[in-house]
C-alpha cells in the first residue's frame, strides 16, 4: 500500500475507535506510517522504542546515525496529545534532539524545542487528519518525517523555514472563517455557554441553549436586503397587514423519525433521538460505546459526552450529573447537550459503526 492508502485506512478506523489507547497507536498508526515513510521500523537502533533521555522515556527516537535521535515521537491517550508537550520538550532540551512529534493518532504537531517563547509558538504545524485529505496528509508527513528527508537534513530545514515564514500568519487568518462558521454549525459547546452567559448577566435569565445555538447557526445565513417600500402620495395611511403571530422556537419542535437501515424509530425529542441512536447501534458490538466515547465529536475540551460515570460527564458541574440517560453495558450519554451536539453525536456514531449519516442513518432535525 502507499503512504496516502495507509492514511485513508487509518483515518477510517481512527473514526470508528479501533484505536483505544497508546500501545494501539505506536502499534497500528505510527510504526505503519513510518515503515511507508522508509524507516527500518525493525531496527530499534534505527527507531529506538522507550528511548531514555535522564528527564524519562520518549517513546520513539528516529535516530541518524543509528543510535543517535534526530526526532522524539511522543504518543498519547485519543484526545489528550495536547496534555505531552511540554512533557516532550523537556525531552528535547535534556538531549539536544532539534524536532519533536507529538501524536494521538488523530492529530500530529511539529515542534521545535529550541525557538522562543510559549509551547504554542514552537509549534510549526499542527495535522488533523480529519480535517485533511489523505494527500495533504501524506505531503505534511514526508516533508517532516521521510527517512531520507531526515537524514540530509531536509526535514529540519524545512521545519525552521516554515516556521520564520511570513505566510503562517496569512494561512490562518484565512482559515477563520471557515473554523468560524464549522464552531456554529456544530453547537460547539463552550461557544454556546460563553453567549448564554453574557445573556444571562444581561437578562437575568438563562436563555435555552438551542435558542443560542439557534442564533449562531442563523449567523451563517446570507441577509437578503430588501427594497424600501415606497412613500404613499397621499396622505391617506396604507392599513396595516396585521401581524403574524411569532414563529416558536426551533428548538420546541423536534419530534420526528429516526431511520436506521430503513428501520423507522420514533421519537419525541432530541435527547430520545441520541438515545436511540446509540442503543440501536451498540447491540452487535460490544465494543461499540467504548469507540464511540473517543470520537472527537463525542467530547468537548474539558468532557466527554459518552462515558461510564457521570463525574466524567461533567467534571466540574456536579449539580448537572443527574442529567444523563443510560445505555447498554453501563454506559451513560450525558443529556444536557444543545440539539446540535446531539446531532453531531448521531453522527459520530454512524462514522463508528462503519455505515453513512444521511443514507443508512438519518434523522428529521
Amino acid at each position: 500500500m502507499s503512504l496516502i492508502e495507509v492514511l485513508s485506512d487509518v483515518t477510517l478506523k481512527l473514526r470508528q475507535g479501533r484505536f483505544p489507547n497508546e500501545q494501539a497507536i505506536s502499534q497500528g498508526i505510527v510504526l505503519r506510517l513510518l515503515q511507508e515513510l522508509g524507516w527500518d521500523v525493525y531496527d530499534t537502533n534505527v527507531v529506538w522504542p522507550e528511548f531514555q533521555t535522564g528527564e524519562g522515556r520518549a517513546d520513539f527516537a528516529l535516530c541518524y546515525p543509528p543510535s543517535k535521535p534526530s526526532i522524539f515521537i511522543e504518543v498519547k491517550q485519543p484526545g489528550k496529545a495536547e496534555n505531552g508537550v511540554r512533557q516532550a520538550l523537556e525531552y528535547a532540551f535534556h538531549t539536544g534532539v532539534p524536532f519533536i512529534v507529538l501524536t494521538d493518532g488523530k492529530t500530529w504537531s511539529f515542534y521545535l524545542p529550541a525557538e522562543q517563547g510559549s509551547y504554542e509558538d514552537r509549534r510549526v504545524y499542527k495535522l488533523d487528519l480529519f480535517e485533511r485529505e489523505a494527500e495533504q496528509g501524506a505531503a505534511v508527513l514526508t516533508r517532516y518525517l521521510e527517512n531520507g528527508r531526515v537524514k540530509s537534513g531536509e526535514a529540519l530545514e524545512n521545519a525552521r523555514r516554515e516556521y520564520r515564514s511570513r505566510n503562517r500568519r496569512s494561512i490562518a487568518r484565512s482559515a477563520i472563517p471557515e473554523a468560524w462558521h464549522e464552531l456554529i454549525e456544530n453547537g460547539d459547546e463552550t461557544l454556546v455557554e460563553l453567549l448564554a452567559d453574557a445573556v444571562e448577566s444581561k437578562a437575568g435569565f438563562r436563555p435555552d441553549e438551542d435558542d443560542v445555538t439557534d442564533f449562531l447557526t442563523n449567523l451563517r445565513r446570507p441577509v437578503v436586503s430588501q427594497t424600501p417600500p415606497t412613500k404613499p402620495t397621499n396622505s391617506v395611511r396604507p392599513p396595516q397587514t396585521p401581524q403574524a403571530e411569532p414563529k416558536p422556537s426551533s428548538s420546541s419542535n423536534r419530534h420526528g423519525h429516526l431511520i436506521i437501515s430503513g428501520k423507522a424509530f420514533p421519537y419525541a425529542n432530541a435527547k430520545e433521538a441520541m438515545v436511540t441512536a446509540l442503543t440501536e447501534l451498540s447491540k452487535s458490538d460490544p465494543s461499540f460505546l467504548q469507540r464511540c466515547s473517543q470520537h472527537p465529536y463525542c467530547s468537548g475540551r474539558k468532557r466527554r459526552y459518552i462515558a461510564q460515570t457521570p463525574e466524567e460527564l461533567y467534571p466540574d458541574r456536579p449539580d448537572l450529573r443527574e442529567m444523563h440517560a443510560e445505555l447498554p453495558n453501563g454506559w451513560l450519554v450525558a443529556t444536557n447537550l444543545n440539539n446540535q451536539l446531539k446531532k453531531a453525536i448521531i453522527r459520530a456514531a454512524t462514522e463508528v459503526a462503519g455505515i453513512t449519516f444521511g443514507h443508512d442513518v438519518s434523522i428529521d432535525f
